[in-house]
């Protein structure tokens, strides 16, 4: 068994009630910044209430202006009277807000939302094994609550091996797997933006109960109706959502003369889902239409079966030879109802329970039910001589129904080759050098993985909403909807294959203290699957197709050592590392005109494709997840006014990169006015990270005390974000009084060449224009400790060993520049505790 917790260990923190003040001080005073004449500074109050200096700022620091308290007070007409009162509603606060401010009322909503979430892990299991009887059985229990409330977790599960021998050429076994688990996931949102309903967010000075101690449904005020609070909105809230899996493997195994074996595996899954979720229309304020249950149950079944056919034979004590025969087939099934019952009548009070009552005209319903079969053939030939030399040589042809009826089928072969060097007799270095293996192989694979199974047929699916009307024998209006051929059919719709050659050295020495390999391979994948535009006079806006070549190149190295090894002490080192080049070689092979500057053409290339990943583009001869954007250079300083301004922008906006100029607009005074386009673009980089490492460390101490750690990194990628330009008012956040994550940015008192003012722009056309980021990190994965008591000590108690153990999981993480969360998911990231027990009778 194990318990344990679930923290937060990297999620973007939110302002404090004075950080909240200060920033949105800072946000109005944002657009009063100019240039003084007077001091030549840039300087705030310099273009809108520049009558009224220190209009925005609190009243201890009106000294920086030479302004009174009293001259302050009366900038405006207040209807707040206390200083207090006025500083906060010249920052716009209202309603709840406001009065809490005065109060000085606060609450943490972020604090609110995470918590520490308790882990439970209960298993038994038992085994036994006679001369022709093995079995094993185990059950276990599992409640997870993760680091943010109401996201619970809980599983059952069991499991059962048995293997028996039923002759002595004859054996059979059993692997049956059952598991139900609950995925009722109900936590708040987390995200940011404003269209999300996410309590973190709220104003600090906000409310989480009424004056009558009832939960607020609106926070920030029920006047405005602003505010989130998912304690509020949970009480009109039910959700039962889960799997139950019955996963199975039966095997058979016939030992036959001439050392041929048959084996037998037969793998049926079921496995059933369910989504019951009920929202109460009883939710002040909402509406009945809008409200009521999702009633969501499908079930897949699939099974495979796998005969194999295994002869092998040694001859003349140095040649060995393997042949091995293999026939697959499998079948998937899934079938899923879905039902969205709304304006239940007369009452939704029977909850999840209910759905026939709904409204026929606000309820919708939906199936999707999809079949897919695969099958395969396989031969494979090894032979080795003298353990010195090898070769296996393999064809494999595989089937599979959701490709088009042309090429549903394709052949598959390889060829390896291994030389063990280490054993030849010329080798006289075994002492150093105990295994040394070259490997060399090639061989073709295939790749079936389709977003839908029938994405090859044509599809027959409702029209834009139109209908048409037929006039019925009783003078009736009878509406029918359009019906229209939505997807284009491809009958030659075929795999995609991966050509790979592969070059190794298995390496061993110090009689194997130290071991590993060093690979190198170069993989060619063509027919990729993707969707090729269509021109519009055709009907469709494209079509699924084998278009494409991508090279990956790269190589891959490991070594494990025992580093020390003692009687009492003992640390082991594993550390791989891995390397990729990805590569665009051709696309849909359609050719375009290479102009020179006058306009001529000089050469034809292969078109790029700058529409595809939603206008990320794709390029020959750069990787598929290539960065192709404008490239931010700085951040515009004061002493940069009137270059800024050039610009169309001001100093704590992005500076860009104009790389293309000839496109630029000369205005009648002479000055330029820069012009953004594609031609200004850069390659940046890629997102898929290049560089995969790890290092596991394992020590233990007098055979009972075990210590390891692991650590990984990715490394060589980035990413584009607009973080950095703080613009936070969309949905108007900031002017309903919203709270935002903590963030640094620019003001003439604490210039930065890094972020940008709050709300900052890029030029005109890109004023969204986002910075790059190296998203590198090394992370700290696990630490664990494990002790196993002394024997004499636990057979006093009849029991065979006694084992407690802790560990902790991202324990930290060291990261190149990125600072909006987590590195590896960009937002939450969780450290989990664990201690445990193991006990063996």
């Amino acid at each position: 068994m194990s318990v344990g917790a679930t923290t937060r260990s990297s999620y973007r923190e939110m302002y404090s009630p004075d950080g909240y003040m200060q920033y949105r001080e800072d946000w109005y005073k944002k657009d009063t910044y100019g240039m003084n004449t007077e001091t030549g500074r840039y300087e705030a109050y310099q273009t809108s209430m520049k009558d009224k200096p220190g209009y925005y700022d609190r009243p201890e620091n009106l000294g920086r202006y030479g302004v009174t308290a009293e001259q302050w007070r009366t900038y405006a007409n207040n209807s707040e009277t206390s200083d207090r009162g006025i500083y906060g509603e010249r920052l716009g606060l209202e309603s709840a807000v406001l009065q809490n401010y005065i109060n000085n009322k606060t609450f943490d909503w972020y604090d609110h939302t995470f918590r520490t979430g308790l882990n439970q892990d209960y298993n038994a299991s038992i085994s036994g094994a006679s001369e022709k009887m093995n079995y094993y059985l185990s059950l276990g229990y599992l409640k997870n609550e993760g680091a943010v409330s109401y996201d619970d977790y809980q599983s059952i599960r069991g499991n059962m091996k048995v293997e028996g021998k039923v002759t002595k050429w004859f054996e059979i076994g059993a692997n049956v797997n059952f598991q139900d688990r609950s995925d009722g996931n109900l936590q708040p949102g987390l995200k940011t933006d404003y269209w999300e309903a996410n309590q973190i967010r709220n104003s600090p000075f906000s409310d989480y109960r009424n004056a009558d101690g009832t939960l607020a449904q609106y926070p920030m005020g029920a006047d405005v109706k602003r505010g989130h609070n998912y304690d509020f909105d949970r009480q009109y809230l039910e959700l039962e959502k889960g799997y139950t899996v019955l996963n199975t493997i039966f095997t058979a195994k016939v030992k036959l003369p001439f050392n041929i074996t048959y084996s037998f595996n037969a793998s049926p899954r079921f496995q059933w889902f369910y989504d019951r979720y009920f929202m109460s229309a009883d939710l002040p304020g909402s509406s009945p239409i809008d409200r009521g249950v999702n009633r969501e149950q499908s079930k897949r079944f699939d099974w495979s079966l796998n005969n194999t056919i295994s002869w092998d034979y040694t001859f003349l004590d140095k040649h060995h030879v393997n042949l091995t025969l293999v026939q697959e087939a499998e079948e998937r099934r899934f079938w899923k109802d879905k039902i969205e019952s709304r304006n239940i009548q007369p009452s939704d009070a029977l909850g999840f329970h209910n759905t026939q009552n709904g409204t026929k005209e606000n309820s919708s319903f939906s199936t999707e039910d999809t079949h897919q079969t695969a099958d395969a053939l396989l031969g494979r030939l090894f032979y080795s001589y003298d353990d010195r030399y090898m070769v296996t040589a393999s064809v494999r042809r595989d089937g599979y129904s959701a490709f088009g009826q042309n090429n549903s089928y394709a052949t598959f072969p390889s060829i390896a080759l291994g030389w063990n060097f280490a054993n030849e007799k010329f080798f006289k270095w075994n002492d150093i050098m105990s295994t040394g293996k070259l490997r060399l192989s090639w061989g073709k694979n295939g790749n079936r993985s389709l977003e839908d199974p029938y994405v090859s047929l044509p599809n027959l699916g409702s029209g834009t909403g139109g209908t048409m009307g037929y006039i019925k024998p009783n003078g009736e209006l009878d509406e029918v909807k359009y019906l229209m051929v939505d997807r284009m059919a491809n009958p030659n719709l075929r795999w995609e294959k991966t050509t790979s050659w592969n070059f190794a050295l298995d390496y061993g020495f110090l009689n194997d203290r130290i071991t590993g390999s060093i690979e190198y391979y170069n993989m060619n994948t063509t027919d990729m699957i993707m969707w090729q535009s269509l021109p519009g006079f055709t009907g469709f806006g494209s079509v699924i197709s084998n278009l494409g070549e991508v090279s990956n190149r790269g190589f891959e190295f490991s070594i494990n050592s025992q580093n020390i090894r003692t009687n009492n002490f003992e640390w082991n080192t594993t550390f791989n590392i891995s390397y990729n080049k990805n590569e665009i070689k051709h696309l849909y092979y359609e050719t375009e005109d290479i102009l020179d500057a006058n306009g001529n053409v000089i050469g034809q290339k292969e078109m790029d494709d700058k529409s595809a990943r939603d206008g990320k583009g794709w390029f020959i001869g750069k990787a598929i997840s290539e960065i192709w954007d404008y490239r931010v250079t700085g951040i515009w300083q004061e002493s940069e006014f009137e270059e800024a301004k050039r610009h169309g922008q001001r100093p704590g906006d992005p500076k860009v990169a104009n790389n293309y100029t000839l496109d630029d607009v000369v205005n009648p005074d002479g000055s330029v006015t820069p012009v953004y386009n594609d031609k200004d673009k850069e390659f940046l980089g890629q997102t898929a990270p290049p560089v995969h490492w790890q290092l596991r460390n394992d020590f233990t101490f007098w055979k009972d005390l075990t210590l390891s750690f692991n650590i990984y990194s990715y490394m060589g990628h980035k990413s584009l974000e607009g973080y950095y330009l703080n613009q936070d008012n969309g949905g108007s956040l900031i002017t309903y009084n919203f709270n935002t994550p903590e963030k640094n940015y620019w003001t003439p008192e604490h210039p930065t060449n890094k972020y940008g003012r709050l709300d900052a722009q890029g030029p005109k056309g890109i004023t969204g224009v986002r910075k790059l980021y190296n998203r590198s990190f090394i992370r700290l994965e696990n630490i664990s400790v494990g002790y196993t008591l002394p024997k004499e000590w636990v057979r006093k108690l009849d029991m065979e060993k006694v084992k407690v153990y802790g560990s902790v999981r991202n324990v930290a993480t060291w990261k190149k520049d990125w600072e909006y969360g987590d590195p590896e998911t960009s937002g939450l990231a969780t450290r989990v505790f664990t201690f445990g027990l193991n006990v063996t009778f």
